[in-house]
């Protein structure tokens, strides 16, 4: 970790930067700090611009992003976007259906126009473990972006002929590194954005992401996103982190992410290290909160032989589910 703060404007004319891009809720933001933390960490060598699209912002993340900056040397750019943006798309049927967070990752690129030519996407939910010089060499040609395949039968089977996707493949966008000038000319934040307001979709901006680029994706190797789905190794007993493969991208699917003191895996441990580390060291991890939280938790509890443990936080779920029918009643 540098130990003293570096002039980002003389770096910046001395070679080309990485620009790297996040899209965030209020939820999101202590999960990106450390993601952040986390790729300059093990990219020493790489100059970035960190860039955070948002609707909105506390002043204390605020902050803590300035904080962020001084404490690593690195450019931090917040675009704080305009509702006006999705203006002509409240018109159609599913526009509702979706928070605003959802159309974010759709707007990046087209907003970075003629600020860089190619930016590295991630979600805010993933940790780097890396050296991403290989991703970044990767040249796109005529190809929009690269990204990983996602092969879950489930998804080839439903996502694939649902979405009718001509060219055989899905691909999970928490990791893109795009081009933005070929995106911008083949106009790829309307198509998205009218997909995702007109049709009903399972995994919504996502799903209109793999129809836009369809055909126009260069496939990348697992290690660049490899997902795990925390919930799954829980609901199994399973605490210790044991992958076989090389992965340089870690991206938590799901609705369990390190952060969450429910988290009863190894990885949360490996998480509050990093995040020992960063502006948000001081920020405590999020408890349980909603009906569907409070019931997973108790579940990964009983499966750890955490008996009495986990029938207290039952209760807390069957008396957040009361409280929910009493009041839509």
């Amino acid at each position: 970790m540098p130990s003293e703060q570096r002039d980002v404007s003389v770096l910046h004319a001395s070679k080309k930067p990485v620009h790297v891009a996040f899209g965030v809720d209020a939820g999101y933001y202590r999960g990106m700090g450390v993601a952040i933390t986390s790729v300059v960490e093990n990219n020493p060598g790489l100059d970035f611009v960190f860039h955070v699209f948002a609707f909105s912002i506390t002043a204390d993340n605020q902050k803590k992003l300035e904080k962020l900056k001084e404490q690593y040397g690195v450019a931090v750019q917040l675009h704080l976007l305009d509702t006006a943006a999705l203006d002509e798309f409240r018109q159609f049927p599913c526009f509702s259906k979706h928070s605003l967070g959802t159309f974010i990752r759709l707007l990046i690129p087209t907003t970075l126009k003629g600020i860089a030519d190619q930016v590295l996407y991630l979600d805010a939910d993933l940790l780097c473990f890396g050296d991403l010089s290989d991703l970044l060499a990767i040249d796109l040609g005529d190809c929009i972006a690269a990204a990983v395949a996602d092969e879950k039968d489930t998804t080839v089977n439903t996502q694939i002929p649902a979405l009718g996707l001509k060219h055989g493949h899905y691909f999970n966008a928490g990791v893109m590194y795009i081009d933005v000038r070929n995106w911008v000319a083949a106009d790829i934040q309307q198509v998205a954005l009218k997909a995702l307001s007109t049709l009903d979709m399972r995994f919504a901006d996502q799903d209109a992401l793999n129809i836009a680029l369809d055909g126009r994706v260069r496939y990348v190797e697992t290690k660049w996103n490899y997902r795990y789905h925390l919930v799954d190794y829980l609901t199994r007993g399973e605490t210790k982190l044991n992958v076989s493969q090389p992965y340089v991208f870690m991206h938590f699917t799901g609705p369990v992410k390190p952060w969450h003191t429910w988290c009863l895996h190894d990885i949360r441990d490996l998480f509050t290290e990093i995040q020992s580390r960063s502006p948000w060291a001081e920020s405590p991890l999020d408890g349980p909160r909603t009906a569907r939280e409070l019931k997973l938790f108790s579940k990964f509890l009983i499966t750890q032989h955490r008996i009495a443990e986990g029938v207290y936080w039952h209760c807390r779920y069957l008396r957040s589910r009361l409280k929910q029918k009493l009041k839509s009643s």
